[in-house]
């Protein structure tokens, strides 16, 4: 009994020996690798001092301390969320030698790789990431985007149907399938796959899908859809692998550019989370104010949003937009009185803008200061002469007033700028019903009906008019 206890003891402690030898060893190793192979430490002139800090802290302690592989990981992807794209890339080629069973680092290099326009080096990244791990579904959907730039049609389908196979309700691999179709001119097999997307995802393939309602002539469906979709059909698909790096991330810009990415994937908590960060690091970031402006009033937060708008203008009092977006809060909240002494001190901040003058116009014109308000619109057709919004806005203030010949010049110069703008359609061909001009009521109504930008309630309520007046 106590020779087999002496035999177990001697084995355990020959073990552990050998064990330790082994972890010396790998780590001898792993140190040398990184102190051959990281790259020195970038200048800490002009850097935010934490993230100056932080990157001397993690160089040191990947090619020194006890933790080497988590060191140069955190130091990896500080160096990715903060745009040192080659020292990043040198990172993750060290942590994929040393650290080889691990998805992320491949995952990762494949996408600066695949940002430096090398395509065919990111698919082989790519693949490497799924072959470590099958269940990541970014890493096929970002495979078969990088297979159709370079028309590989045939892979990029079967990468797609892979994870259509998985979950057929994936937007992505549907809008990625309908590509593919798009690519071989078959508009017939991509719209039931496009609708599907949007069914999973109404973000996904709004506009595209649109198109090809278009192309196939069914025109009411591509006007309803139209005017439900304000967001272009390709939204990048949430991938926490890459989109969490930017936590680290010290510039206050490519942050806001993050909570704009979230915005437009529907994450509107994690992009106020962001844009709240980004003006934390930069408190005079005009832009990320009135992003984040923007977003508070999208959840409904008209408080938060006047307090940010103000923060915007604060910093910035000549942006018109941050005006412009707290003038709207103002007239949403029913505080009328405020928002007109915020017009006129816009009007005196920002004397060029074109929205500044169409809300002061838009004023006068609710005060009937009809002939007062007609300088301020002709200001907005002086600065955006390609806009149809000044015209507009002349031709209802010359209806209102009874001069016909004015209004209807006005609008002909909308049509000329914009020949497809809805309310200039709508305008001119009530003009001519009233007019009683049938033909060319008929005419403009007919180019109101082909225009996907009319929608479907205009149309309607024209096609009404014209009969009760014509028929």
């Amino acid at each position: 009994m106590k020779k087999a206890l002496m035999a177990g003891i001697g084995f355990a402690i020959f073990a552990s020996v050998l064990i330790g030898n082994l972890y010396w060893k790998t780590q001898r190793h792993f140190a040398a690798v990184i102190e051959t192979h990281l790259l020195p430490t970038p200048s800490s002139k002009g850097l935010h001092p934490e993230l100056s800090n932080r990157i001397a802290d993690l160089n040191k302690r990947s090619t020194q301390g006890p933790n080497r592989v988590d060191s140069l990981a955190l130091l990896s992807t500080l160096y990715h969320a903060n745009g040192y794209l080659n020292r990043a890339w040198q990172g993750y080629r060290i942590l994929i030698a040393i650290d080889e069973k691990n998805p992320l680092w491949p995952y990762r290099l494949a996408t600066i790789v695949s940002s430096f326009g090398q395509l065919n080096d990111s698919i082989a990244l790519y693949e490497k990431t799924i072959e470590l791990d099958p269940e990541y579904l970014p890493s096929y959907i970002h495979l078969g985007d990088t297979l159709l730039k370079l028309n590989r049609h045939d892979e990029a389908k079967r990468v797609f149907q892979s994870v259509y196979d998985k979950t057929p309700t994936n937007p992505f691999a549907l809008f990625g399938l309908a590509r593919i179709a798009l690519a071989k001119n078959d508009a017939a097999q991509a719209k039931p796959l496009l609708e599907s997307a949007r069914r999973s995802n109404n973000r996904v393939g709004g506009d595209l899908l649109a198109d090809i309602y278009e192309r196939l002539g069914e025109k009411s469906k591509a006007r309803a859809l139209l005017h439900d979709v304000t967001w272009s059909s390709h939204i990048e698909t949430p991938d926490p692998w890459v989109d969490d790096i930017v936590s680290e991330c010290y510039d206050s810009f490519e942050v806001a550019m993050a909570g704009g990415k979230a915005g437009r994937a529907g994450n509107t908590i994690r992009a106020i989370q962001l844009l709240n960060k980004a003006t934390a690091l930069d408190p005079l970031d005009h832009n990320a104010y009135n992003h984040l402006a923007e977003l508070y009033v999208e959840q409904g937060d008209l408080d938060q949003a006047r307090k940010t708008y103000e923060n915007c203008i604060r910093t910035l009092p000549t942006f018109d937009r941050g005006w412009a977006g707290l003038i709207s809060v103002e007239i949403k909240s029913g505080n009328q009185s405020r928002a007109s002494e915020l017009i006129d001190q816009a009007i005196a901040k920002c004397p060029e803008s074109y929205v500044i003058s169409n809300y002061k116009g838009e004023a006068l014109i609710n005060e009937n200061r009809l002939n007062e308000a007609i300088p301020y619109f002709e200001t907005t057709i002086r600065l955006v002469p390609n806009n149809a919004v000044g015209y507009n806005y002349l031709a209802r203030i010359y209806l209102k007033m009874g001069e016909n010949r004015k209004a209807l010049e006005q609008l002909q110069k909308a049509l000329k700028a914009e020949p497809s703008n809805p309310l200039s359609l709508e305008l001119i061909t009530i003009f001519y019903v009233l007019a009683g001009d049938p033909a060319k009521a008929s005419r403009y109504l007919q180019r109101a009906i082909d225009s996907p930008r009319v929608s479907e309630k205009a149309i309607s309520q024209m096609q009404a008019m014209y009969t009760n007046k014509f028929r």
